[in-house]
């Protein structure tokens, strides 16, 4: 089972919404990460790229310091409050941000292994 169809099975989401939740939380990992340290997520799976470009557009640049503050505050996912409106746009309800990220991490350790796992982990905190 592919990421975008273990998305739709476990969160009961249609592919649109699947496709741009994964591409909107690939795309931030892959910002936050840099490239070097991304490569290893990348080759977990084929076409990342492809499910980056499903993303919709209007995401908003957050401070560092903002972060790690929202990060804290919100049980290690709060960065990801920039991508709320975005996922407002693809249908989804802010509290399904983190099951997104759960399922995605678990897709991740099991086809990369723990330490993909924790790579990817570390974009979100």
């Amino acid at each position: 089972m592919n990421l975008i169809e273990r998305l739709m099975k476990d969160l009961g989401v249609t592919r649109q919404q699947a496709e741009g939740g994964a591409g909107l939380l690939l795309g931030f990992a892959q910002r936050q990460l840099g490239c070097e340290p991304f490569v290893a997520v990348a080759d977990s799976i084929p076409a990342i790229s492809d499910i980056i470009g499903k993303a919709p557009r209007g995401e908003i640049a957050v401070p560092q310091p903002v972060r790690a503050y929202l990060s804290r505050l919100f049980g290690g996912v709060g960065c990801l409050y920039v991508l709320v409106e975005a996922f407002g746009r693809l249908g989804l309800e802010e509290l399904q941000l983190r099951k997104f990220v759960e399922v995605l991490l678990r897709y991740f350790r099991e086809k990369g292994g723990e330490r993909v796992g924790e790579s990817l982990g570390g974009a979100f905190r």
